[in-house]
């Protein structure tokens, strides 16, 4: 089984902003942090550049932010484009929707080595940063037979390797803690692991953006509704809502429950799969 490695970090210069988009600026930039990627205060050193687009109109010369820190990086950005450089624009607010004119200019003008996103995830816009900018190379990792397979984002890794703890006790578990600044395409893996397994478990506290498309894109790729492998997520009620998962009715039995319970809950979906 082959996994993907990533062979060298980059660098990012995450650019200015109009005030309305500092809180998102500022949450892009702790995920940025946590997935181990470098960012730089030189715009001329960094292997890319990231924008958010907000309120105030960057792109055009008579735009009110045209002029101001955030404008004058976009379009210094722009002239260094090249295959050793790529500039992200990240459209994330609800408020900028495809009437809006400026967007729709930036979007007309977006050529090759620039991306354009409206993803409203902050770690799902950084996953596909480090998909897009780094070059893989191979190590082998083999996938082995077991009951359950436990998945989790290690942003959640304290309360997971707790439950874990509890599980082995009992059952044969294999776990894959899922790392941001690992570089690893788990893709492959996760879908021999679980062909492997009695059932998949997706658990969750605080990443709740990443498990819902975590487990959709896995859904996807094992077959779909044609796929083998139940699969069950469950989030942590300290942080977690149910409302969040409403998103995966029919593609995985979902709960939420207190972290001391969830090892019961894990082990009473195994018995009613297995037997069925």
């Amino acid at each position: 089984m082959e996994l993907n490695l990533y062979k060298r970090k980059f660098k990012v210069f995450l650019a200015e902003v109009s005030p309305d988009m500092t809180a998102w600026r500022s949450r892009l930039s702790c995920v940025l942090n946590n997935a181990g990627i470098a960012v730089v205060p030189d715009l001329q050193t960094a292997d890319c550049s990231i924008h958010l687009l907000g309120g105030q109109d960057i792109y055009s010369k008579d735009g009110k932010g045209y002029n101001t820190p955030a404008g004058s990086q976009f379009r210094t950005a722009k002239t260094l484009c090249s295959k050793d450089f790529k500039m992200f624009v990240w459209n994330p607010s609800d408020m900028l929707g495809a009437d809006n004119q400026y967007i729709n200019d930036i979007r007309r003008d977006i050529v090759e080595n620039t991306v354009y996103s409206d993803k409203k995830s902050p770690i799902i816009f950084v996953e596909d940063i480090r998909n897009i900018m780094n070059f893989k190379q191979q190590e082998s990792r083999r996938s082995e037979a077991t009951d359950i397979f436990f998945l989790f984002n290690e942003l959640d890794g304290d309360s997971a390797l707790g439950i874990y703890n509890m599980l082995k006790d009992f059952q044969k578990v294999r776990k894959l803690g899922i790392s941001l600044s690992s570089g690893i395409d788990y893709n492959p893996f996760v879908l021999s692991q679980l062909s492997e397994s009695k059932i998949g478990v997706v658990y969750y506290d605080c990443a709740s953006d990443w498990a819902v498309s975590f487990v959709r894109q896995i859904w996807k790729d094992s077959g779909g509704n044609s796929a083998k492998i139940p699969l069950f997520v469950i989030g942590n009620s300290q942080h977690a809502k149910l409302e969040q998962l409403t998103i995966l009715k029919n593609i995985a039995e979902c709960a939420i429950n207190e972290q001391r319970r969830i090892p019961l809950d894990i082990k009473v979906f195994l018995d009613k799969t297995t037997k069925k």
